[in-house]
């Protein structure tokens, strides 16, 4: 059995990427609650209810942008593998290594990523719909 060798320099890079996201969410989540500290003694409730509304539809609008952002991602690499037929695509870099499926094992596993994707750009979809119909309840 073949077996896609992993790329180290990637792999230290999707790490250290990871890492630095992981980093600042974190501070951005401790800048949020300081700030909603100061903003609350400030302001009164209607305008922060207001405000936080906001912001509601702002983190609604980015849970529905990354759901269709992976859908996307998979539909693309799912095309590619069923064009390809052999799972994982030969010009894609493996973060491990990874044993290569060919024929139909790779069509499949294309097929379900195809699958997954729709099924993300639909989640994509309805987050953003009942997210909107939320926030206006509100």
């Amino acid at each position: 059995m073949e077996i896609q060798r992993a790329d180290l320099s990637y792999r230290r890079r999707v790490v250290r990427t990871v890492a630095a996201v992981a980093i600042l969410l974190c501070i951005t989540i401790v800048a949020f609650v300081f700030w909603l500290h100061h903003v609350s003694a400030k302001l009164d409730t209607a305008e922060l209810v207001k405000m936080l509304h906001l912001m509601l539809s702002g983190c609604v609008a980015l849970i529905a942008l990354c759901l269709a952002a992976l859908g996307a991602h998979l539909l693309l690499r799912g095309k590619l593998i069923v064009r390809e037929r052999r799972f994982p695509p030969r010009d894609v870099r493996a973060v491990r290594d990874t044993p290569v499926r060919e024929a139909d094992a790779a069509v499949r596993i294309g097929r379900a990523s195809q699958a997954l994707g729709l099924l993300f750009i639909l989640l994509a979809l309805l987050a953003g719909a009942g997210g909107l119909l939320w926030v206006q309840r509100l």
